[in-house]
């Protein structure tokens, strides 16, 4: 039991004392935020701001793990699906940086790679014996087994999704980092509640660490989290899904995430088809900054939104 208190204080605390230096050293050598030109006015200012604040996020979920040591594959694999599509976030940010521009790498090269993690994962799972093909099936009793031609493209499908809404949602300060804590804290009781109790402990680092991350997160956020926190966390967050048998619940416990992702998908299709614009502007959180929202207000109410979705995921799931 101490192990896991000590764990949970090392990955609250870690980032409470590092992130600061890893602020005054992005400062020192001109790493920041770079703000696309197509986005609104109004971010102009965060120009500069440090980023890729991830990396600290990970550094203390990586030494919170060292003191846990769990006997737990299933912990190692989220951990490493963490590794792996926050990889594929700091390329995009490193080279951001190194091109002194707000695109990264191109969404094929960036597709492929994700790719290739998700191929990673399904060698894995199917290696591992304690672990299905089923699905629970959000509001039934009765679960759902699916075929293998179906099953993995459908999980290769969850893991891009998860990954890529977590990206689109982290736009305004605290937005995403906030979201996740919600989520995660619905998918530890899930793990909790099907006896996988080092999953939910492990959920439960990921948390501590975003909190202690939040506190610079928040507005008016002294650091990003960057596209290796966003699609990391976007990863880890799938993984648990998929390991718990939850795919499904992704969508109404990451109901934000999900909506994000759907504003973006309907503004591109409406200029397409219609040549006209639904929202001032894509994803839905520029569209309340367009109306003359404050950014912790927009920040606030998905919050708010994400947490009535994360119980709606609660009572989805027959605890009984």
């Amino acid at each position: 039991m101490h192990r896991i208190i000590i764990s949970l204080l090392v990955a609250f605390f870690l980032p409470v004392i590092i992130t600061p230096f890893f602020i005054k050293i992005q400062r020192k050598h001109n790493i920041g935020q770079r703000i696309r030109q197509e986005g609104p006015d109004l971010h102009q200012h965060k120009m500069g701001t440090p980023t890729m604040g991830g990396l600290v996020v990970f550094l203390s979920i990586a030494i919170s793990l060292l003191f846990y040591q769990p006997d737990d594959n299933s912990v190692y694999i989220v951990f490493l699906l963490l590794c792996g599509f926050g990889f594929v976030g700091f390329l995009d940010d490193f080279i951001k940086y190194y091109k002194g521009r707000s695109l990264g790498l191109k969404a094929r090269t960036k597709l492929v790679m994700q790719f290739a993690i998700c191929v990673f994962f399904l060698i894995w799972f199917y290696q591992n014996e304690s672990i299905d093909q089923t699905i629970i099936i959000p509001f039934l009793k009765n679960s759902l087994f699916i075929s293998r031609i179906i099953y993995i493209p459908f999980i290769v499908l969850v893991f891009i999704s998860s990954t890529n809404a977590v990206n689109l949602t982290d736009g305004l300060d605290g937005l995403a980092t906030g979201l996740m804590i919600i989520a995660l804290i619905a998918f530890a009781l899930i793990a909790f509640a099907q006896g996988q109790n080092n999953l939910g402990i492990f959920s439960l680092i990921i948390i501590f660490s975003c909190a202690g991350f939040l506190l610079f997160n928040f507005h008016p956020a002294k650091i990003f989290l960057g596209d290796v926190g966003s699609l990391g966390l976007g990863g880890a967050l799938a993984g648990i899904a998929v390991i718990t048998g939850t795919e499904f619940f992704l969508i109404l416990i990451g109901g934000v995430f999900v909506i994000e992702t759907l504003s973006v998908i309907i503004q591109v299709l409406s200029i397409k088809l219609k040549q006209k614009p639904v929202f001032r502007m894509s994803p839905l959180h520029h569209h309340f900054e367009l109306l003359k929202w404050q950014e912790v207000n927009i920040v606030t109410l998905f919050w708010g939104i994400g947490l009535i979705f994360s119980l709606i995921g609660l009572l989805a799931y027959p605890f009984y």
